[in-house]
């Protein structure tokens, strides 16, 4: 052991990027419709109701570290935190329904994050002249609201709630011909569920229906997704979409990007260098919103992913005799969403929800520097030439998706407001990029 540090710090900050006028009872000025006198109405909105006191938010940081050295050339850097964001702005608790307007916001909340973060670096230089320097990073964070006013939907915040969690079913299979039941005439039997939904008649009387994700003209059947039944209750459903009551719904998966790495190479040689950087996510999930990341977006779009294309549930009759089919596809019989990222065969699911883990080839630069002693004799201090290739391999989970793993849906690097109306993957993905250089210095 070369060198041991151990570190420790606690902060308290106040946070003021919140609006200003949080504790004024403001009205706004409008124009009505009506007209008098040959001008419009003026008219004032009510104020809202406001906090009596109201502060700025109050985040304290407590970080625990270790530094340490190892035979004078490994340096180990570790780091875990705690960030907690106590006395948040939300709204207020306790209200009754015959309060009148919104809650009035106050500092009511709170959230924790903990996370860490480990570097590793090495380097050393060989008695032949050869150089090598490596560094490896990984870093986690999980962020959880520890306290939130009254809120129980699941789509919004409530104590305990994960930042970026993904509710939705988790799926079964796809239906085939054989569970279904058939008439004298090879027609599905039409019911009606115990939940008061259409529904073709199941063979097995004791599966789970699910008439209530019924849309449009379409009940499910051959070729549908058959979610499970995590409640058993027997049918299919949201429930309240509360968290006491939220049917056959569960977390399937987190936006957040977890497990962040990355690692680095450098060598040099006798004037040649070389250059390795890889970076990545070890867990991060997406549901798709558009049509190179949801089958059956929208068929107006005139065109789909070929991963959707070629993989889909069909079969093909003629005189009563199947011809064609495909019962192992990994995506359901043809949908159009009509634009919507949910819904038919397309609720938020586990099986069709992106896995957007990946690691990347950055960057790989090889270069070459002239010996001193030619230079000396042209005046040039330094002559280096290199080749550079950036963003040349990805290594995904993505089952052929075209999508880059990076995208977030909504924002690009000129637009950070529902860029392409919040669609993924339909925007500009990573540039692969190769390039040549001389560096000179005289």
């Amino acid at each position: 052991i070369s060198g041991l540090k151990l570190r420790g710090s606690w902060g308290s900050i106040g946070d003021q990027s919140v609006s200003s006028s949080l504790y004024i009872p403001t009205m706004s000025l409008n124009n009505s419709t009506w007209i008098h006198n040959g001008a419009k109405d003026i008219y004032y909105s009510t104020p809202a109701a406001v906090s009596q006191s109201i502060t700025w938010q109050n985040i304290q940081t407590l970080d625990l570290g270790l530094d340490l050295t190892l035979f004078n050339e490994l340096n180990i850097t570790f780091d875990w935190y705690r960030r907690d964001t106590k006395d948040m702005i939300v709204g207020a608790e306790g209200l009754g329904i015959g309060f009148g307007t919104t809650a009035p916001k106050g500092n009511y909340g709170s959230l924790r994050t903990h996370g860490w973060e480990v570097a590793i670096n090495y380097g050393h230089m060989f008695d032949n002249g050869f150089s090598l320097s490596a560094t490896a990073t990984l870093a986690d964070a999980v962020t959880t609201i520890t306290e939130y006013g009254t809120a129980t939907g699941i789509s919004g915040w409530y104590n305990g709630k994960t930042y970026g969690e993904i509710w939705g079913f988790e799926v079964d299979r796809l239906y085939q011909n054989e569970d279904f039941a058939r008439d004298a005439n090879g027609n599905l039997i039409q019911i009606t569920t115990k939940d008061g939904y259409k529904a073709y008649q199941q063979v097995d009387s004791n599966a789970p229906t699910q008439g209530y994700l019924n849309s449009g003209s379409l009940i499910f059947g051959p070729g549908d997704v058959k979610y499970k039944d995590l409640n058993g209750d027997g049918v299919i459903n949201k429930g309240s979409s509360s968290i006491d009551d939220h049917g056959d719904l569960t977390v399937i998966g987190n936006t957040t990007p977890r497990y962040e790495y990355s690692f680095r190479v450098d060598m040099e040689w006798h004037g040649v260098d070389l250059g390795i950087f890889f970076q990545g996510v070890g867990k991060r999930d997406m549901w798709g919103s558009s049509s190179l990341t949801l089958p059956g977006f929208n068929s107006s779009d005139g065109s789909m992913a070929a991963a959707f294309a070629n993989d889909f549930w069909y079969e093909t009759i003629e005189n009563g005799q199947v011809v064609d089919s495909n019962y192992d596809a990994f995506y359901p019989r043809a949908t159009n969403l009509g634009a919507s990222s949910t819904g038919f065969n397309m609720q938020v699911s586990d099986r069709y929800l992106l896995n957007m883990a990946y690691l990347r080839l950055k960057n790989v630069t090889l270069g070459y520097t002239f010996p001193a002693k030619w230079m000396n004799k042209v005046n040039i201090q330094k002559l280096r030439i290199y080749a550079s290739l950036e963003n040349m391999l990805t290594f995904d989970k993505l089952n052929g998706v075209p999508v880059d793993p990076e995208v977030m849906p909504g924002y690009s690097v000129l637009n950070e407001s529902n860029y392409n109306s919040g669609r993924a993957g339909v925007g500009t993905p990573a540039f692969k990029t190769a390039s040549l250089g001389l560096q000179i210095t005289f």
